[in-house]
């Protein structure tokens, strides 16, 4: 290596740890803000929760069963907890959903409402598992940690159905209008502001909760025709157990919430 080689590989250096130096201060900004710093969502969050009290209480009750409790069992006890919660759909009701616009994957199948500008999503829970460090009953709060860090692309938990004998989960998401997409350093600041930073090459997050697919020329990040970006549909990766993610950035945590349901309206 030269003189000249050797000094700029110095100044390269030098210029990666002020940079790396600035994103952790961008994140720490925001963190030092307080731990809740979506306490402004905190309702949200708990209404969100309310209208699936009664499937988290199910699958509460289910970590404390046998583990020789049969997948048959676990799912009549689920889906009878949706029926009692009005939020149980049948393959009659998911063929009502719109026209199907992607093929079944392991993922999800996504049908297209013209008449609500809307998409449905019926989601397999286990997928991506792994990845997005979820247990088997954190699915349940997935949407509702999306709301709180993406309120613009909001979720409405429509309910849950049956495909091929395993829970799907529907949800609901209003459309988009755009043909654009925002810069990756429009996307890098937004996260930022909302206190994820970069983390590694694919994830952004501040040590409890991280997203990544935020890439720019996606499908997950849109640039709204009204000048907003729009994260669609991020992969969220969970460092703790969903009830306490959703604590560390509301200040609400559902486990506090009562099993019981005096008025049967709370459910809805």
């Amino acid at each position: 290596m030269n003189l000249k080689e050797f000094i700029c590989k110095l100044f390269k250096r030098r210029d990666d740890a002020k940079r790396n130096a600035e994103s952790a201060d961008v994140g720490q900004h925001y963190v030092r803000g307080g731990i809740h710093r979506f306490a402004s969502a905190r309702g949200k969050a708990i209404s969100d929760c309310r209208r699936v009290r009664l499937l988290a209480a199910a699958l509460s009750s289910q970590r404390g069963r046998t583990p020789d409790s049969s997948a048959g069992d676990k799912i009549r006890r689920l889906t009878d907890a949706a029926k009692e919660a009005g939020l149980w759909l049948d393959k009659t009701q998911i063929a009502t959903l719109g026209d199907l616009v992607s093929k079944r994957t392991g993922e999800s199948e996504v049908y297209w409402n013209r008449s609500e500008s809307a998409f449905y999503k019926v989601k397999n829970p286990d997928a991506k598992r792994p990845l997005k460090h979820t247990s088997e009953s954190d699915w349940i709060y997935e949407h509702v940690i999306h709301n709180i860090l993406f309120p613009e692309c909001a979720y409405e938990f429509v309910g849950i159905t049956l495909e091929l004998g395993e829970i799907r989960v529907v949800l609901k998401q209003n459309a988009v209008s755009t043909e654009a997409f925002p810069t990756e350093n429009q996307i890098e600041a937004l996260l930022a502001q909302r206190g994820l930073v970069r983390e590694d090459r694919y994830f952004f997050g501040d040590g409890v909760v991280s997203v990544t697919d935020v890439g720019a020329h996606g499908d997950n990040v849109l640039l709204g025709d009204d000048g907003k970006v729009y994260f669609i549909d991020p992969l969220i990766r969970l460092g703790r157990i969903a009830e306490d993610v959703i604590e560390w950035l509301t200040g609400f945590n559902p486990a506090a919430m009562s099993r019981e349901v005096s008025d049967p309206a709370e459910q809805l």
